[in-house]
């Protein structure tokens, strides 16, 4: 009895306390509730419809306190809460409050799990590493892409200036236009010999060896006529400017085959005094002469095998490319002979028959011979090129036979080779380095002009050598043996310190004029010096020239110093530097401190490599060129001045702390 009692007395309290909830205006009211309802969930902890309807109560009090409140959100322990109910009903449930935030920054659930700093950080710091890893390699790929594409670009740029014309307003353009349409010709080519022939009706001449070559043609109507022992032959052709000459009609021809083909632009069309013939292309068939000829198309830019064929009569002839506009006329009797057309792609070529030469050269790469029928062994020669094989070709009645040979230019300069010096040896060509005794002890050098040259041999603490040799174009020049070896010297104090500057406060005119005259210095051989900032060589006190050779040296794990040296050092804040690094060679000047880059090129000198260096110094300007043993020289630029006397301040190098340069044959004179 009583369980009905309470059951109804909860439903009535569940009611109420909803009432209040949903009418409730502060917060007070809404936490009064809200321990209401705990103390029920505890009275009614069997009942499973009471608990669910006092969970939804519960959540619409917290929710309308959010509503009320000052939407600071109050974070409640439900572990420690369900904790309390069970072990102290009484017990109040602890409200925790956290931190001030953004009244409008977003409520984070309870079940959403929080980050540990200390993870978030410690992915930041792997992220980065691995991010500056990747950066250093994307870094390196485009400096290597950049090495190996730099020559292109350097290449392109002096062609594309040379190809750069100034116009009448200063501006440049390019030079390179369309080539100019080539005329239209006429070749001729017959087996009548001896031959005479006759245009527009003019008195006969002779057939030079039965060709005819007309490239100075006059617009309109035009005849030729062939005549020989064995027949002759006679058309008619059409000129318009820059077209290929038009057959008229078709050719009157006694005893002997005529073909005309007139070509351009490849295509062409031919016709023949031989009716109810066909033709075949490179041995397929092109189809019947017409009435009005036969069209060959997609001939190309390459030579072909003509052949007509009228019953049992057939000839062949070999078609020649030639890329302006042509006609092209074949006129062959029926002796027991026929054609070898030698093609050689080069004008002047002579040629042999039978080991005997031939009368005559070719011309516009191709030479005709008529020849009886028979085997022969032909080969061709020319001056500055290498002589090709000779070929054997098989002459048929009546038929052209093409025999192809390919001439290679002779190439235009000599090599140098040097086999078992010791290394170190620098080798010299007419005073300029042109290589460095390797380690193995070899060097070659392939880029020597013909002609007579000097060869010097020099390595420090031994005595050079100089040799005289003629070089001839494609020939090899070897030193060796007994030629390589240099004799070893011993110098006592050899090297004298280079003179101490002198000031014009501190001598005085009399010491001035008794100054001797400095004609020139020369240290020979070869010395390391290591980091020690400006290191003098020499005060030149006249005009003159330096030249010696110069090599930045490996200082660490895949580190190359810089080759530096200076002229008209008055202090270490007024002088002149220049400076190769590998990648370039520039010009830079320091006055009063002040640095100033004058010039700036690119000049690309592989590890390891020397140096030639010439630097001319006169009172008024400073000037240098560079070179290595695989470039010719490059120059620097010249550097001016007034007010001053460059050849009264000191010349020498310039080498960094942990920097190596090695320098040889430094030498002076007043040439």
């Amino acid at each position: 009895m009583d369980s009905p009692q309470h059951t109804f007395s909860g439903l009535e309290e569940l009611k109420q306390a909803a009432s209040e909830i949903q009418s409730a205006t502060s917060l007070r009211v809404l936490r009064e509730q809200f321990e209401r309802l705990k103390a029920l969930r505890r009275d009614y902890a069997e009942d499973f419809d009471a608990l669910l309807e006092i969970a939804r109560l519960q959540d619409e009090a917290v929710e309308r306190a959010r509503l009320l409140g000052p939407r600071t959100p109050v974070s409640v322990s439900f572990d420690s809460r369900l904790a309390a109910d069970s072990a102290a009903p009484a017990a109040a449930t602890k409200l925790v409050a956290p931190e001030a935030v953004d009244p409008d920054a977003a409520i984070i659930p309870p079940e959403v799990q929080r980050l540990d700093p200390k993870n978030w950080k410690r992915a930041i710091y792997i992220g980065l590493f691995f991010a500056v890893i990747l950066f250093t390699a994307f870094f390196y790929l485009i400096q290597t892409a950049r090495k190996l594409n730099l020559l292109a670009p350097e290449e392109a740029a002096p062609a594309s200036a040379a190809n750069a014309q100034p116009t009448k307003s200063g501006s440049l353009q390019n030079a390179s236009t369309n080539p100019a349409p080539a005329p239209p010709t006429v070749r001729l080519y017959t087996d009548l010999i001896p031959g005479t022939v006759s245009i527009d009706a003019k008195p006969p001449e002779d057939l030079k060896d039965g060709e005819l070559m007309l490239d100075k043609l006059e617009p309109g109507q035009h005849s030729i006529k062939i005549s020989g022992r064995g027949g002759d032959a006679e058309f008619t052709y059409d000129v318009t400017e820059k077209a290929a000459p038009r057959i008229i009609g078709f050719p009157v021809a006694s005893n002997v085959m005529a073909v005309l083909v007139s070509s351009e632009e490849g295509k062409a069309r031919l016709v023949t005094n031989a009716e109810n013939s066909t033709v075949s292309l490179d041995g397929n068939a092109a189809g019947q002469v017409g009435a009005d000829g036969l069209t060959l198309a997609e001939l190309g830019k390459t030579d072909h095998l003509l052949q007509v064929t009228q019953g049992k009569d057939r000839q062949r002839f070999v078609f020649t490319y030639t890329p302006s506009p042509a006609l092209t006329v074949y006129v062959k009797s029926d002796p027991n002979a026929g054609t070898v057309v030698v093609i050689a792609k080069q004008d002047g070529a002579d040629v042999y028959i039978e080991d005997r030469l031939y009368r005559r050269r070719t011309e516009a790469g191709q030479l005709r011979i008529p020849l009886k029928v028979g085997e022969y062994t032909i080969r061709v020669h020319k001056d500055g090129f290498i002589d090709p094989p000779p070929e054997t070709v098989t002459v048929q009645k009546g038929e052209e036979t093409a025999v192809n040979f390919r001439l290679e230019a002779l190439p235009q300069i000599s090599t140098l080779q040097v086999k078992g010096a010791l290394p170190g040896t620098m080798v010299y060509i007419d005073k300029d380095l042109a290589a460095a005794i390797g380690v193995d002890g070899n060097a070659n050098v392939s880029n020597v002009k013909p002609g007579l040259h000097t060869i010097e041999l020099r390595r420090d603490q031994a005595l050079s050598k100089k040799f005289q040799r003629s070089f001839k174009s494609g020939d090899l020049v070897l030193l060796s043996g007994p030629d390589v070896t240099l004799e070893k010297i011993v110098v006592e104090n050899s090297v004298t310190p280079p003179p101490a500057p002198v000031t014009t406060a501190s001598a005085s005119p009399a010491a001035a004029s008794a100054s001797p005259v400095n004609s020139g210095m020369e240290i020979e051989g070869q010395q390391v010096r290591k980091g020690g900032g400006f290191i003098a060589y020499h005060l030149p006190r006249v005009s003159g020239h330096y030249s010696f050779a110069g090599q930045s040296r490996k200082t660490g794990f895949l580190k190359h110093g810089k080759l530096q040296w200076y002229a008209g050092y008055q202090d270490a804040l007024n002088y002149v530097l220049f400076t190769v690094d590998g990648k370039h060679a520039s010009v830079r000047e320091v006055r009063d401190g002040r640095s100033n880059e004058l010039a700036r090129i690119p000049f690309d000198v592989p590890p390891d490599t020397w140096v030639q260096v010439d630097l001319a110094v006169t009172p008024n300007s400073i000037e240098a060129r560079v070179k290595t043993p695989e470039t010719g020289w490059v120059a620097l630029g010249a550097v001016t001045t007034t007010g001053k006397d460059f050849t009264q301040d000191k010349v020498g190098f310039y080498v960094p702390d942990k920097d190596e340069i090695s320098v040889a044959n430094f030498r002076f004179s007043t040439r």
